[in-house]
């Protein structure tokens, strides 16, 4: 072997040997915490159900999230999903809207949302979820609710203090109606048995709303939806108990980066077919024993790309009517005791 060769072969092995030495350095890529996260189950398709099925692909799995259901026959409305999670019955919210998160913290509850759900838009079905009555009524405008019963899913959450708001506007008062707590499933039945007078499901609109409106023989009430109350805002999130954030922040951050991109999966097939999205939304109720019929008004515009983040404003709007009807005292509580962007990817492509 010449003197050129030798010297290109020791240099060879020299390179070899260190970057050999540099992966052996390398740390390696942190596993994923064992740790369940317990959720509350539902009866209709989750995100992660839909996900899977249309695409195949395990989104928990791939981000290594250990997901533990927790099935429950009472509502999952926001006070009750808020007040599983400070019982520490589960580890993270279904979507709720700001005021039972206000309410928890304000009484020293230690919870946090990491990621908006749902925003109250002008063209979507969270902004345009007005009361519903019967054809034949005599209600007819804000002012002929008083004396009357109207089914909300659960007491302490956006549909309770919407109402508040516009009964307020109109010089009414919550003391003048009757709030009922009616699943939202069950709402429907309840109107058209005149056990109530009117039904608010949870001002987010949805399947059910859309369901009972097709389904005929009931008017909307002017003025008493929710973008005519509050304008555009984020109005829900998911949240956690801030002993788990702490204990747990791979897992957390792990599940919020699962759910960005499982939704952003359902979001963009959607896009592409919705008739597709809808058969595999009926067949999913089908095996878990609901309704399939609610898959024809299944659509994602209660998310978009352009409404990710939370905002100190959507949360802001709410403190400021607290604290007008005597609920909290100036600055006892500000936007980022309440929540936080930190865990949130920015979502474009997965």
């Amino acid at each position: 072997m010449n003197s050129k060769v030798k010297v290109l072969s020791i240099a060879a092995i020299a390179i070899l040997i260190a970057v050999g030495g540099w992966f052996a350095l390398k740390p390696a890529a942190p596993k994923a915490e064992n740790v369940a996260i317990r959720e509350l189950e539902t009866t209709i398709p989750t995100l992660w159900e839909l996900a899977k099925q249309l695409t195949g692909r395990d989104i928990l799995a791939e981000e290594g999230v250990k997901r533990e259901p927790v099935n429950t026959i009472q509502s999952t409305g926001g006070t009750t999903a808020i007040q599983a999670l400070v019982a520490n019955n589960i580890d993270v919210t279904s979507s709720s809207a700001w005021p039972p998160f206000i309410n928890i913290v304000a009484r020293g509850g230690k919870i946090k949302v990491l990621l908006g759900t749902a925003v109250s838009r002008q063209d979507n079905e969270c902004g345009q979820s007005p009361l519903l009555v019967l054809d034949d009524s005599t209600i007819h405008t804000i002012k002929d609710l008083v004396g009357k019963r109207i089914a909300v899913n659960v007491l302490g959450a956006e549909a309770d203090y919407v109402i508040r708001l516009y009964l307020k506007k109109n010089g009414l008062s919550i003391s003048q109606v009757e709030l009922v707590v009616v699943p939202e499933e069950k709402e429907e039945q309840m109107l058209r048995t005149r056990q109530v007078d009117a039904i608010a499901f949870s001002t987010t609109g949805g399947i059910f709303f859309d369901l009972t409106a097709a389904n005929g023989g009931v008017r909307k009430i002017p003025g008493t939806s929710n973008y005519e109350t509050k304008g555009e805002s984020m109005m829900a999130g998911i949240g956690f108990r801030t002993d788990f954030i702490e204990k747990h922040p791979d897992a957390v951050r792990r599940y919020v980066h699962a759910y960005a991109f499982a939704r952003r999966i359902v979001y963009d097939e959607f896009q592409k077919d919705p008739e597709r999205v809808r058969k595999v939304f009926a067949d999913i109720c089908v095996r878990k024993g609901s309704n399939p019929r609610l898959a024809k008004f299944f659509r994602t515009t209660l998310w978009t790309p352009e409404h990710q983040l939370i905002a100190d404003k959507d949360i802001q709007w709410w403190l400021d009517r607290f604290i007008e009807d005597g609920l909290l005292k100036p600055g006892q509580i500000k936007p980022s005791d309440i929540y936080s962007n930190e865990f949130y990817p920015v979502v474009k492509n997965k």
